[in-house]
């Protein structure tokens, strides 16, 4: 985890959304590890977890439930998301446990996934409607995390693919948290550990790199540079 700057306080502020079960919404740029903190908060709390990521073409609807067709008939089949946010995931002890849902991407949705997407946040009022609408309860302690590029205003600088999303769908969606690359301290020292032969042969390489990518990275910010 980070140990400096505005990307430590941020990832504070995540992790402590989710020890409290809240439903938090994690946006920044590409890289500064949205997902990965989602992904490490789980491992260490030993917490199932679901990722689902918005993509073209994706049906959202189909993570819930669809129409299929069998030797009896057409009947609702049920997907794994319904059956986690449901009935739990069952471990191998047959202890049924919450699971923590991670949707990533959310705003590459499409407004079509979108609008099917808002039966996924009233969930986070612990209640879902089924099908032929039967009225759920969530499984006691079933958690939401919510990534994406932007706070739901999209991307006018044409970096990312971002979408707007309205005010109904970002009200659901929790404590909303802004990431930012870490500071290089600690991103070189994540870097020194993946390439150690590469550090050995030019031990201040990193440090050069670290300069270059602070200037783009200012000038990003500071729209002085589009890419």
């Amino acid at each position: 985890f980070p140990t400096k700057g505005k990307a430590r306080t941020a990832y504070q502020r995540a992790l402590l959304a989710l020890a409290k079960k809240r439903p938090v919404f994690i946006w920044g740029g590409p890289g500064t590890g949205k997902d990965a903190v989602v992904h490490a908060y789980s491992t260490y709390t030993r917490t199932p977890a679901f990722v689902y990521t918005f993509t073209p073409g994706t049906e959202v609807k189909r993570w819930f439930y669809s129409r299929e067709i069998t030797e009896a008939g057409t009947d609702w089949s049920y997907g794994t998301l319904w059956n986690a946010i449901v009935n739990g995931v069952l471990g191998t002890d047959g202890v049924a446990r919450p699971a923590l849902i991670l949707f990533s991407d959310v705003d590459r949705g499409t407004p079509e996934q979108i609008e099917e997407f808002r039966l996924t946040l009233d969930t986070t009022s612990k209640r879902i409607v089924g099908p032929t609408g039967e009225v759920h309860t969530l499984f006691p302690g079933t958690q939401f995390a919510f990534t994406a590029n932007s706070c739901g205003t999209g991307d006018e600088t044409g970096r990312m693919s971002s979408q707007r999303m309205d005010a109904s769908i970002l009200d659901r969606m929790g404590r909303f948290v802004e990431f930012t690359h870490m500071h290089w301290d600690d991103e070189s020292a994540i870097l020194r550990s993946k390439f150690p032969t590469l550090v050995e042969a030019a031990p201040d390489l990193i440090q050069h790199l670290g300069w270059a990518t602070d200037k783009i990275r200012a000038a990003i910010e500071s729209e002085e540079l589009y890419a």
